[in-house]
């Protein structure tokens, strides 16, 4: 199964690589629940960019992982089944329930991230009245406008703030600011950010294979 940013990696903590010392609230969170983040970050060649997450928003650390040294993985789609967060009252999750029969409506492959992602993964309770609720959107190809107008209109509807990152191949980006019509939109890289058009256009894949493989100098 490919890798990809949000995945939730089971691990062993003895595996981690880091070039800066472990915080104690990052060994803590690991001992509560031995799970990391796959990141968007620029890793060397047989790594992983990882973070770990604590309980403060603040607290969040980064480090690698060997490729192959993770127990197992999980996707955000793999915890979209309603059944999981059905008897959760908060706001959050009644905004998951919301927000599955609005995507449902348009047979879109999501699933949750962030807190309500790693609570539901990992059974390790994280989300807060306060929590955003963060939604992974795939979108190996383009969805128009309206149509994401619509889905982020409907996102009113639910007590939590919704926030929707749209995955294409080039990179994610806001399907709020795609759905608003603004004229460039900010494509969040492994690399960095970049301000493009259309993150579906043939060149935004050709720029990532350029920043993939930088061209050899004599």
């Amino acid at each position: 199964m490919v890798i990809e940013p949000h995945d939730l990696l089971k691990i062993d903590a003895k595996h981690l690589i880091s070039h800066s010392p472990i915080p104690d609230w990052a060994i803590q969170a690991l001992n509560m629940a031995p799970y990391v983040v796959v990141r968007r970050a620029h890793a060397p060649k047989g790594q992983i960019a990882v973070g770990i997450r604590g309980k403060a928003r603040n607290e969040r650390f980064g480090a690698f992982l060997p490729a192959d040294a993770f127990i197992y993985q999980i996707k955000p789609e793999d915890l979209s089944e309603s059944t999981l967060w059905e008897n959760k009252p908060s706001p959050v999750f009644l905004s998951l329930k919301i927000a599955s029969e609005i995507l449902a409506k348009y047979k879109l492959v999501w699933g949750p991230g962030g807190s309500a992602g790693f609570e539901l993964a990992t059974g390790n309770v994280t989300v807060t009245a306060e929590s955003d609720l963060d939604i992974i959107l795939r979108a190996p190809k383009p969805i128009p406008i309206h149509i994401a107008a619509e889905i982020m209109n409907a996102m009113k509807s639910c007590p939590a703030r919704v926030d929707i990152q749209a995955e294409t191949p080039a990179g994610s980006f806001s399907l709020l600011e795609y759905a608003n019509g603004s004229a460039t939109i900010l494509i969040k890289t492994k690399f960095g950010p970049v301000l493009c058009e259309n993150p579906w256009k043939r060149e935004m894949n050709k720029l990532m294979e350029l920043l993939e493989k930088p061209p050899l100098v004599n």
